[in-house]
């Protein structure tokens, strides 16, 4: 098969099944001789911050001189991204390589498998390949039953932020959803933990004391704010001093979990020094998450999905340098999704909300899209890239413009912008007349 057809059989597979099991995937890596028990692992699970967590653990890991391959989801603009090694994406001829092979072997399989299992096994016999130091694995959703937890005795297992979302799949409270979750603690394993809940942190901790697996629960109080520095979280965690390009408190707390788990990864054979994790963290990035895509006029573009993302970034704009800019907000959500309680985060920051209709097969209908505007008193937008222009072009220095809502907003984002940057570009070289 070539790279091509790989990727369009991939893209035309369900991504998860509705059976919650993992036989089939057990079964595709006995196959392939247990591509999971090559390379050590750190396991990420959570709701919110599992790629932020992956991304900086994958850049100190690098930094410190180790081939680290690196598991994440969803992908914004090439489903490669979801698999590198060392910030490289996988080659197209490895991906169609490999993806040929796993097919193969799917074609004679008496269940066929799913999108996420799929490329689970490509990326874990991808990174056995290239003789990965240790390996980052994301999951996909929840734990227990999610296809990445095949890995037997990861090095640590690491749970982000917990909060309400995929209630239909994993429960209706936070209860169910952090035990789902702790479904990726083994047996004698390290686990460390961001500062969950109470809820969430006496399910985890009663998961952990069953499988005797010593826990690490980030110390909030430890998280200390430095001098503020243009552009950067400036704090520090239990005396490493921390400059940070991933905007909003929550991405302190997810450094400082990070930190946690590079403590037990330097446990464990591995040794990563205090420079190298400030060089790592410096240079680490995780788009699509308050990244500053265009700077005139200032515009911010997040794929906050749920309520708990959009109140980290509300906190962002109430309590960073930008406190007192003129907001204006362009969004676009699913219709699975608490659409209504992130349309009211998104109103109490700004009186300039703007809702775009992407097309998706998740995607809100039109006369939905009329009714939550009449509702939210939001401007409707047809054409994003159009809308974009007109704002951008009466921008003055007080306003900030932030994109959000869903990562599935993200292409039609860049690409609204750079048209707009292009617009501009060729504007000036024509003396300023647009």
């Amino acid at each position: 098969m070539t790279y091509e057809e790989v990727v369009n059989r991939l893209t035309k597979t369900e991504f998860f099944s509705a059976f919650a099991g993992l036989y089939r995937m057990r079964a595709m890596l006995r196959y392939f001789d247990n591509p999971q028990d090559a390379v050590p692992c750190v396991h990420v699970a959570g709701t919110n911050g599992k790629g932020s967590v992956c991304s900086m653990l994958a850049s100190v890991l690098q930094q410190a001189g180790y081939r680290v391959g690196l598991f994440t989801s969803p992908y914004l603009l090439n489903i490669r991204e979801r698999i590198c090694v060392n910030g490289e994406m996988i080659p197209e001829d490895d991906m169609a390589r490999i993806g040929t092979t796993v097919y193969d072997y799917v074609g004679k399989s008496f269940a066929p498998a799913n999108q996420f299992e799929l490329l689970t096994v490509i990326a874990l016999l991808y990174f056995r390949e290239v003789k990965c130091d240790i390996m980052i694995l994301e999951t996909g959703l929840g734990g227990t039953f999610d296809p990445t937890n095949c890995v037997a005795k990861p090095i640590a297992s690491v749970i982000t932020n917990i909060g309400l979302d995929h209630c239909a799949v994993l429960g209706d409270t936070i209860e169910k959803i952090a035990a789902a979750k702790a479904g990726i603690i083994k047996n004698g394993c390290d686990v460390c933990v961001y500062p969950v809940t109470t809820e969430a942190e006496r399910v985890i901790t009663e998961f952990a004391l069953r499988a005797y697996a010593p826990i690490h629960m980030v110390e909030k109080d430890a998280v200390k704010e430095l001098p503020a520095v243009t552009g950067m979280e400036h704090f520090s965690y239990k005396g490493i001093e921390v400059l940070l390009p991933l905007r909003g408190k929550h991405q302190q707390y997810n450094a400082a979990t990070a930190l946690e788990a590079i403590r037990i990864i330097n446990e464990n054979g591995f040794y990563v020094s205090d420079d190298d994790i400030t060089n790592g963290l410096r240079t680490v990035r995780w788009p699509a998450r308050l990244e500053v895509i265009c700077k005139k006029p200032l515009v911010y573009l997040d794929g906050g999905h749920n309520p708990q993302c959009l109140a980290a970034v509300s906190e962002f704009f109430a309590t960073s340098e930008l406190r007192g800019k003129r907001l204006t907000v362009i969004c676009g959500m699913v219709k699975d999704k608490d659409v209504r309680t992130m349309l009211t985060t998104l109103r109490k920051m700004t009186d300039r909300l703007y809702f775009y209709r992407f097309e998706n097969r998740r995607a809100l209908s039109p006369e939905e899209v009329g009714a939550l505007c009449e509702e939210f008193s939001m401007t409707p937008v047809g054409d994003l890239t159009e809308e974009c222009r007109d704002l951008f072009s009466k921008a003055t220095g007080e306003d900030v413009f932030l994109i959000t809502g869903s990562l599935y907003l993200v292409p039609e984002a860049l690409s609204a912008v750079r048209a707009y940057e292009e617009h501009r570009r060729l504007a000036d070289a024509n003396g300023g007349n647009e």
